[in-house]
């Protein structure tokens, strides 16, 4: 898409979400022809004028962290989201610092619909990432969720991608589909979202 000019207004949306009042990243370079969204369960506030303010739906899940997963794992679930051809998610704790960031990531679109970044470190496999166990996953039924995908046949160095940063074309169905998967394996099993994104991305065939 970076060769292709100009965007038109609203066709893209950069979202982030941040819930259970966490701290978040204020300050961002942003572009006049796209559309910011910040998502909240009430309890957080952008720092900058820039961002829209949507409250997530309550009805859904009890907690926090897998609320905020809605817009980056599954925004088709959102009705305010199916406006935009293009929506790209960054973490609340990623800052935007160049204002090409949203060409140079639309730049890697292809038919797939879906640009993910591969880790940096060279890591590939969701089963070794099951096993890094920071404070936040320590109550977190990784090697439930590990033994179950296993006897999916799910194979080990399938692929790991950060998810810090994503882009997404919202009008490719299997974009949709995997959107659905991955946000019901955090449901299912844990917010560990890097583990449940390669099986997603398996169990449904799309390829980034």
């Amino acid at each position: 898409m970076g060769g292709e000019g100009a965007h038109t207004m609203n066709e893209i949306a950069v979202v982030t979400a941040v819930t259970g009042g966490y701290d978040h990243v204020g300050s961002h370079v942003y572009n006049q022809n796209v559309d910011y969204i910040f998502f909240t369960d009430g309890a957080t506030e952008p720092l900058d004028s820039q961002w829209q303010v949507e409250i997530l739906p309550n009805n859904i899940t009890n907690d926090p962290r897998k609320l905020a997963k809605i817009p980056k794992l599954n925004p088709h679930m959102l009705e305010s989201l199916n406006n935009y051809r293009y929506v790209i998610w960054i973490d609340g704790s990623m800052q935007i610092i160049s204002s090409d960031f949203v060409n140079q990531i639309l730049s890697y679109m292809d038919a797939s619909g879906l640009v993910l970044s591969p880790h940096f470190d060279g890591r590939n496999c969701a089963y070794g990432e099951a096993t890094i166990r920071p404070p936040k996953y320590q109550m977190e039924d990784l090697d439930g969720q590990c033994n179950f995908y296993r006897s999916q046949g799910f194979p080990e160095n399938y692929g790991l991608c950060e998810a810090g940063v994503e882009a997404r074309d919202m009008t490719v169905p299997l974009v949709k589909e995997f959107g659905e998967v991955w946000f019901n394996e955090v449901l299912t099993w844990t917010i560990q979202d890097q583990v449940s994104l390669g099986y997603s991305l398996w169990k449904t065939g799309l390829k980034p």
